[in-house]
């Protein structure tokens, strides 16, 4: 179903947005912008947007709680998509006459294709992931899938698909035991955009860092969070790391003072550009 055709002057190409699959309500974190209020249709108003800016690569009509709404979404569309929850939108994609690698998206702005990282946990070993285990911490993530094995602290289950990592905090664990997750990609000289979702619940909740370390320089924070935050999961979106081929981001997961501080992550994305 072809609906909306807008002429690109620039590249003399005529860009349309086709009807590409149901995607579920949930699945929010790769749009960058969300339009609530629009003049005229919304679809006419979501595709005129999306068209007219590089970074879209697919309109998404919501509807939640009677109110109807769009969402704009970039970079690379998973094959899979399963978020759990009846609620569902309507993914009307950019139709690009270029065909990228399965590990990459098409960059309208540059007209590239563009390396995605993602790191879903899905698999046991994922090329599309960006973190690994390291040495030098106290204990290492797990990859899991359910449920964690203590009460009251950690997810029930995934927030993508079935598996997600997670600190297992339980004894031999001490307050403070630190667990590390870095990145084995080299990145070029520019700001990166970091986006997850991330799961503390636990009356003894520790702490989640995301660092960057240069060369031998110490690390630095640019997002930390600690304690409690309930048994549900939450998204971090538009968190700009600067980079280059010598800077390393580190996952810092810190233990609390008792075993009710299992910490999980799922669905980590860094985008190869900068936050909007």
């Amino acid at each position: 179903m072809l609906l909306v055709t807008v002429s690109v002057s620039k590249a003399e190409t005529c860009e349309s947005l086709l009807y590409e699959s149901d995607v579920p309500l949930a699945f929010d974190i790769r749009a960058y912008e969300t339009i609530t209020t629009f003049p005229g249709s919304l679809m006419g108003t979501c595709s005129d947007r999306c068209l007219r800016d590089k970074s879209c690569l697919a309109v998404e009509i919501c509807e939640s709680g009677g109110t109807k709404y769009c969402r704009l979404v970039r970079g690379w569309t998973p094959g899979y998509l399963g978020v759990t929850g009846t609620e569902t939108c309507k993914q009307y994609a950019v139709v690009l006459n270029t065909t990228c690698g399965a590990l990459e998206f098409y960059d309208r702005e540059t007209a590239q294709c563009v390396q995605q990282d993602v790191c879903n946990f899905e698999l046991t070993t994922e090329p599309t992931c960006f973190l690994t285990e390291t040495t030098g911490d106290i204990f290492d993530w797990t990859r899991r899938s359910g449920s964690t094995s203590s009460v009251s602290t950690g997810p029930p289950s995934a927030k993508v698909g079935s598996y997600y990592k997670y600190t297992e905090t339980s004894s031999p664990r001490l307050t403070g035991d630190t667990a590390w997750l870095v990145s084995n990609r080299v990145f070029e000289d520019k700001t990166y955009c970091l986006s997850m979702y991330y799961h503390m619940y636990g009356s003894t909740q520790g702490t989640l860092k995301i660092q960057t370390i240069t060369g031998s320089d110490p690390p630095v924070t640019h997002w930390e969070l600690s304690g409690d935050q309930g048994n549900t999961w939450h998204s971090l979106d538009k968190l700009n790391l600067p980079l280059n081929n010598n800077t390393m981001i580190r996952f810092e997961g810190i233990r609390g003072t008792n075993y009710y501080s299992d910490m999980s992550i799922d669905y980590v994305v860094l985008w190869p550009f900068a936050c909007p």
